[in-house]
């Protein structure tokens, strides 16, 4: 069964959305349980290690999920073709919110 594109969008958006607002929430709970943003601030910069070493566990997660989809599409050179762009996107996304961190 072939989605439509607009609810393909709509329900881009709807998760876009929801992230969002996700973030806003955890935010403002942070704020409201150390008092401040500047405390809220302290607080990430001294949990700085520990993210880092989450991102690098994310990131080779997500790299072990995809190259697992590309072997389990070996011999469908069509599909194989899309995992490898889709894996390429995901790389460069990857590098552009790293360099956006420096």
């Amino acid at each position: 069964m072939k989605r439509s594109p607009l609810f393909t969008l709509l329900s881009s958006l709807g998760i876009a959305a929801v992230i969002i607002l996700t973030a806003a929430l955890v935010a403002w709970i942070g704020r409201a349980a150390l008092g401040s943003f500047d405390a809220w601030q302290q607080a990430f910069e001294s949990a700085k290690p520990y993210l880092r070493w989450w991102r690098a566990l994310l990131y080779g997660g997500l790299f072990a999920l995809w190259w697992d989809l590309f072997r389990r599409y070996r011999y469908r050179p069509q599909d194989r073709r899309r995992i490898k762009s889709i894996g390429t996107l995901g790389l460069l996304l990857c590098i552009c919110v790293e360099l956006t961190r420096l």
